[in-house]
């Protein structure tokens, strides 16, 4: 698509990419309206979308989290612990040639490594995610902290109760596997479509099988935290890296 820009349009699409905290090898919201741009000199008004969409062609937000860390239930008042281990990007609003516009959240994919302590005889540590404001009467006092490092959520008896508050929704994301030292993949991809599977909106450890409620509720000025858990004496969540990708349509 070098033919759509020049130098300062590359220059502008690289800032732009950066300020937006974009994936490399995705396109910026510049590109998108290129390509959109290009595409109506070829095809119909009607078809424009429809090939952006069939190709996937969207923005992506990126995050991750090289931290190691260990944490463990028993240190943790009620013997449950709650780390905010990563923090999205926030949902953008986005300007185009029709002005500002609310982007649709496409899809969602998350990538943990893990293990729980090496033994155990039930159900061991896991991940949730939830939706955290970035600006308002919402925006959550632990976020900046938040930004910068894991955070220990019950250290604050307050900031703990307000993430596990009931009309707080959290989804499951993945769970360790008992009693293995051996570092774990977890990767889950969540979009707009339920999928299939058993599900659970009752579940202690999220809603199991409902990612798509996520994606369906982001809006702007919106984040997703990655919760990092464990409970009961003797659990430990040993978290070795993670990253989300938030892909957008313009």
């Amino acid at each position: 698509m070098d033919t759509l820009v020049n130098d300062s349009d590359s220059d502008s699409n690289s800032d732009e990419r950066s300020a937006r905290g974009l994936a490399r090898n995705t396109p910026s919201e510049k590109d998108v309206e290129n390509v959109r741009h290009l595409l109506r000199t070829l095809l119909p008004l009607e078809l424009v979308d429809l090939a952006i969409e069939y190709a996937e062609y969207w923005p992506c937000l990126h995050s991750e989290s090289p931290f190691r860390v260990r944490f463990e239930a028993e240190a943790a008042p009620g013997l449950k612990i709650a780390y905010c281990y990563l923090l999205s990007l926030p949902i953008p609003n986005v300007s185009t040639r029709k002005g500002l516009q609310i982007p649709q959240v496409k899809r969602i994919e998350i990538h943990l490594q893990s293990h729980d302590q090496g033994w155990a005889t039930h159900s061991g540590p896991w991940f949730e995610a939830t939706i955290v404001q970035d600006a308002g009467e919402s925006r959550p006092k632990w976020l900046n902290a938040a930004l910068n490092y894991p955070l220990d959520l019950s250290l604050a008896r307050a900031d703990f109760q307000q993430v596990f508050a009931a009309d707080n929704l959290r989804w499951h994301i993945a769970s360790n596997q008992v009693a293995n030292r051996a570092t774990q993949h977890h990767s889950v991809v969540w979009t707009k479509q339920e999928a299939d599977g058993p599900k659970d909106a009752e579940s202690s450890k999220g809603r199991e099988g409902l990612g798509h409620e996520l994606v369906r509720a982001l809006k702007p000025g919106d984040r997703v935290a990655i919760l990092a858990l464990a409970e009961q004496w003797g659990w430990e969540n040993h978290v070795e890296s993670g990253s989300i990708d938030i892909y957008y349509s313009v």
